[in-house]
């Protein structure tokens, strides 16, 4: 039991130290692309308010990065939980905000399971996401209410 322990505490330490030196590594890389003027546009951006402390900006390119990252998970979840419904709504649109995504569903005349469907993504995902400040909101109509998805919604192709 104790060699394990020692194992394990000599493997965690070898992942730590790799992954410091490959940190390292990338940021002196990265230095030298900086230094030689041919680094990407947005990493200069970003090194150059790290260098001058530009906490403004910093904050917002994280604020920026995380939305994309979670707004990003939201839809991948939200999609595989419509898939498992029996049935697709006949529209599908979302409008995308930092921390919200607005979704504009529409439905066959009394579509119960579609329906269903439709509010137990949206709870599942809100369940999942909103601990990190995020979360969904959806509009379901039916057909027979002949409604427009809204020009700022992006129509999702179904398939």
């Amino acid at each position: 039991m104790v060699a394990d322990s020692l194992h394990k505490n000599q493997s965690q330490a070898n992942d730590i130290e790799s992954w410091f030196d490959g940190m390292v590594a990338n940021l002196r890389y990265d230095q030298t692309l900086l230094e030689n003027e041919i680094i990407d546009d947005n990493k200069r951006k970003v090194y150059d308010a790290m260098i001058s402390g530009n906490q403004e900006f910093m904050h917002n390119f994280g604020r920026q990065a995380s939305s994309a990252y979670f707004i990003t998970k939201m839809i991948e979840s939200y999609l595989k939980e419509l898939i498992k419904t029996q049935s697709k709504p006949n529209k599908l649109a979302f409008e995308l905000s930092d921390s919200k995504i607005l979704v504009w569903a529409e439905i066959s005349e009394d579509d119960e399971t579609m329906e269903d469907g439709l509010i137990l993504a949206e709870a599942k995902i809100n369940a999942e996401f909103t601990k990190f400040g995020f979360h969904i909101s959806s509009t379901i109509v039916e057909n027979s209410d002949k409604l427009e998805v809204p020009n700022h919604y992006k129509n999702i192709a179904i398939c």
